[in-house]
């Protein structure tokens, strides 16, 4: 017969209360933050007041980014009459690889670097496990993630922001200056200086891992954060009272065969 006992560390329902992570969520109500919850529940440990601050500053970064994939899905998915939580399952659906998921694959490979160049090692070892990881990627046809934007040529400004809260709170570690120095060979090694600067997802990924967050959980607290921005769109949606949402005829090219 099938073992099912769940085990788990994260919370416990008890009569009068829930536990999450040894505190009483009774007592968690009104003196703790949404992002410290976040960091409860995956870290298991409340932040100090810098770690909050960055987190803040990533979840606020993350919520909404204007018409994109997502959201096209979940007012799409509203305009035929779908309730709200299938509307946003839907759009959550569609953050992945190569929209809104690139910073967990940019993680997961800083992670990995972070092993081979730990912290003390010299600045040219670095550079050259830097250039290393580039030239594996390079040679396996895969796009590093993490760098390069179509609207931000000359760097990523959200980027920028995020590293300075990093710095301003003492946060700013390892995994940032590996993520930097990664910027620094993919602009050599592809001789385009566009790449030289992390974007979002790049410094996402670096942040998220200098606050002790796992790489495995990057693309959660992506969707975590999105939610928001996913409700807000869909209540416009609705209130909008748009209906039925398609691709206009004449955007539609028949490619089939004609009838003869």
């Amino acid at each position: 017969m099938t073992d099912m006992t769940w085990k788990t560390s994260i919370a416990k329902v008890e009569l009068d209360d829930v536990v999450v992570r040894g505190h009483r969520l009774s007592e968690l109500v009104g003196t703790i933050t949404y992002s410290d919850m976040a960091h409860l529940l995956v870290r298991g440990m409340l932040p100090t007041e810098g770690e909050r601050a960055v987190l803040d500053a990533v979840l606020v970064t993350l919520a909404d980014h204007g018409i994109s994939p997502t959201t096209i899905v979940a007012r799409t998915l509203t305009s035929c009459g779908t309730p709200i939580q299938a509307s946003m399952a839907g759009a959550m659906l569609s953050i992945a690889d190569w929209h809104g998921g690139s910073g967990e694959e940019m993680a997961r490979l800083l992670h990995g670097l972070a092993n081979e160049v730990p912290p003390g090692t010299s600045e040219t070892t670095t550079a050259s496990g830097c250039a290393a990881l580039v030239e594996r990627e390079r040679a396996a046809g895969r796009a590093l993630p993490g760098f390069g934007h179509p609207q931000h040529s000359e760097g990523d400004p959200r980027a920028r922001s995020l590293f300075a809260v990093a710095r301003q709170h003492g946060t700013y570690a390892r995994s940032c200056e590996l993520v930097v120095a990664l910027g620094h060979a993919l602009a050599e090694a592809s001789g385009r200086e566009s790449l030289r600067q992390p974007n979002i997802t790049g410094a996402l990924a670096a942040v998220m891992l200098d606050l002790g967050f796992p790489w495995t959980s990057i693309r959660g607290i992506v969707i975590s954060a999105r939610s928001l921005g996913l409700t807000a769109h869909v209540v416009e949606e609705l209130e909008q009272g748009n209906k039925w949402r398609h691709a206009p005829s004449e955007q539609v090219e028949y490619t089939g065969t004609l009838p003869s």
